[in-house]
C-alpha cells in the first residue's frame, strides 16, 4: 500500500469509476456507492439499505448497524460514494448520523478509507 492510498476519509471532484480504478490500482478494494435518484419518503433509510448492498454487509436498519457491520467488511476496502458531499450537503441530519459511523471507522483498523467523490458520467451527462 502506498501513502497515496491510506486509510482515512477524503474528498475529491473526480468521477467515482475514476476514484475506484485509482485505488483498485493501488491495492484496494473499491466497493462504490450510487444512490438512486429519488431517495422515497425516508432518506436515511434508503441510504442504509443502498450502504448494506455497496458494501455487501445485508440490510441495516441503523446506524448503529451500520457501525457493527463495518467490522466484516475486508481490510483495504474503500468505499467510493457517487456524488457523495452533493449528498452530505442535500441531507445534513442523515449524513451526520452516517458520515459519523464512517470516519470512526476509517479510523480504525483494519484499514478501511471513504471517499466522497464527485459525479458519475450518467449525472455529468444529466446534468448538462
Amino acid at each position: 500500500m502506498t501513502a497515496a492510498f491510506a486509510p482515512g476519509f477524503y474528498t475529491t471532484k473526480a468521477e467515482a469509476a475514476s476514484v475506484a480504478g485509482d485505488w483498485r490500482l493501488g491495492g484496494w478494494t473499491p466497493k462504490v456507492l450510487q444512490l438512486p435518484e429519488d431517495l422515497g419518503r425516508d432518506a436515511r433509510r434508503t441510504v442504509l439499505a443502498e450502504l448494506g448492498l455497496a458494501l455487501g454487509l445485508g440490510e441495516l436498519a441503523s446506524p448503529a448497524a451500520l457501525s457493527e457491520a463495518l467490522w466484516r467488511v475486508g481490510a483495504s476496502t474503500v468505499l467510493v460514494w457517487a456524488r457523495g458531499q452533493e449528498f452530505a450537503d442535500a441531507e445534513p441530519a442523515v449524513w451526520k448520523a452516517v458520515g459519523d459511523v464512517l470516519e470512526k471507522r476509517a479510523k480504525a483498523k483494519p484499514d478501511f478509507a471513504v471517499v466522497l467523490a464527485g459525479a458519475d458520467k450518467k449525472s455529468k451527462e444529466r446534468d448538462r
